[in-house]
């Protein structure tokens, strides 16, 4: 069957959302060993938005006539809206330094807490997003990358908890592997 040309960002059942540490080297295609990966956990059915950071700014002169093209400052992004609340997931957003884990005693269940504060952020981290279409499978994913931005967090009896995090990196790499191999 033939690699397809339009494809859908369907994530891989088995997990579709990994952190290593930073600079943790990406896999050479998407089905290789993920043995140096964690695997995070589920993202929701509204998958991930990846914003390049391709943008540029222009230097005009007197008469408003671009002159040269420089290169926006901003890596590109990726946003994740993740639906697992669990330490590891915690963890991949808010850093692990931010995260307190507690286990179950006599009194409580394990415990989680999380640590939100001007000044308290994540480590940079290497981050990677498998997907499957098919026989197609892709990958996003960057060494080294730091969750940006959390975005508000809704606490509702009919929806699930959602934990949207922006991801930036300086570099991401995209890759395509249309499961067509040789014998």
């Amino acid at each position: 069957m033939a690699s397809n040309k339009v494809n859908l960002g369907i994530g891989l059942a088995t997990g579709m959302f990994y952190t290593a540490p930073a600079g943790t080297s990406l896999p050479a295609y998407p089905s290789a060993s993920l043995s140096d990966w964690t695997e995070i956990g589920a993202v929701t059915s509204d998958g991930i938005t990846w914003s390049t950071g391709k943008d540029s700014d222009p230097l005009r002169n007197w008469a408003k006539e671009v002159e040269r093209l420089i290169a926006s400052d901003e890596g590109g992004t990726v946003t994740a809206p993740l639906m697992y609340t669990d330490k590891k997931t915690l963890e991949a957003i808010f850093g692990s330094n931010n995260v307190t884990y507690t286990a179950a005693n006599s009194s409580h269940g394990n415990l989680t807490s999380v640590t939100v504060a001007p000044g308290v952020s994540s480590s940079p981290m290497a981050f990677l997003f498998i997907m499957k279409d098919g026989e197609d499978m892709m990958m996003l994913g960057t060494s080294k990358g730091i969750v940006r931005e959390v975005g508000d967090i809704t606490f509702s009896p009919t929806d699930a908890i959602t934990w949207e995090a922006t991801i930036e990196a300086a570099s991401w790499t995209f890759l395509k592997d249309d499961g067509q191999v040789t014998s």
